[in-house]
């Protein structure tokens, strides 16, 4: 629960919290595909949360949100369903060089995301395919789903930080929902678990709003840095073993 409530904050902030809650649900003892499911509650139980306070700051651009919101529930529970027919090392693959590449542009470009450029236009296009190809993504496999979901609306559709970092957890919220449903028609949800540590996680995800919201630019970059690098680094050692 500890983990819980620190994971939520990183969540709800630039994603990357299923980094922390799954070591420590494996490190319990949990089987992997138990604690997969059980991330999942945890993970929509902490975004529903930091949705709602994103929402009430009306930063976020309502109906393309709601837009991605949907697809991404209907296009994760495909990924998965089809994550039992597909190889997911060749995937893990792809993922590890976006994040990486990301990451290195985010370092050496320090006004991405500084300043905003909303072009109109692009909004909803961006939302759909994003809500399209990560969407099914978040229900495959899932690690960096937030942070692309991020760097997308800044880099597609003009988006400063704070605005694409929540209107990200909107997204990312449908993405958990329809996994989770997968997760739960599977009997693969351990509820002793995984309610206490929802419950920590939405302590962090109502906390980590309010300081995207007050701090912006300042907090979300190196944060940002600082979990895209862990989860290279834990996607690696992943690929490698």
């Amino acid at each position: 629960m500890l983990v819980g409530v620190f994971a939520g904050f990183v969540d709800s902030a630039v994603g990357g919290g299923g980094l922390l809650r799954l070591p420590a649900m494996l490190a319990a003892g949990l089987p992997p595909h138990i604690a997969l499911g059980t991330n999942k509650f945890a993970s929509a139980a902490a975004a529903a949360v930091a949705s709602a306070k994103y929402l009430q700051s009306e930063i976020v651009p309502r109906k393309p949100a709601f837009i991605g919101w949907l697809i991404m529930i209907i296009f994760s529970i495909i990924g998965t369903r089809a994550v039992l027919s597909v190889d997911a090392d060749m995937l893990l693959g792809i993922v590890i060089v976006v994040l990486t590449a990301l990451f290195f542009y985010v370092l050496f470009n320090p006004q991405f995301g500084k300043e905003e450029n909303i072009r109109e236009e692009r909004v909803v296009p961006v939302t759909v395919g994003m809500g399209v190809g990560l969407g099914w993504y978040d229900g495959f496999l899932g690690p960096g789903t937030g942070s692309m979901l991020m760097a997308g609306y800044i880099k597609g559709a003009g988006f400063g930080m704070d605005r694409a970092a929540a209107t990200a957890r909107i997204l990312n919220f449908g993405g958990n929902i329809g996994s989770y449903a997968m997760f739960a028609i599977a009997a693969s949800v351990n509820y002793e678990v995984a309610i206490p540590f929802a419950l920590a996680n939405m302590v962090g995800g109502y906390l980590a709003p309010g300081y995207v919201l007050k701090y912006g630019y300042s907090l979300l970059r190196p944060m940002f840095l600082v979990v895209a690098a862990i989860m290279i680094t834990v996607q690696i050692v992943s690929y490698i073993g």
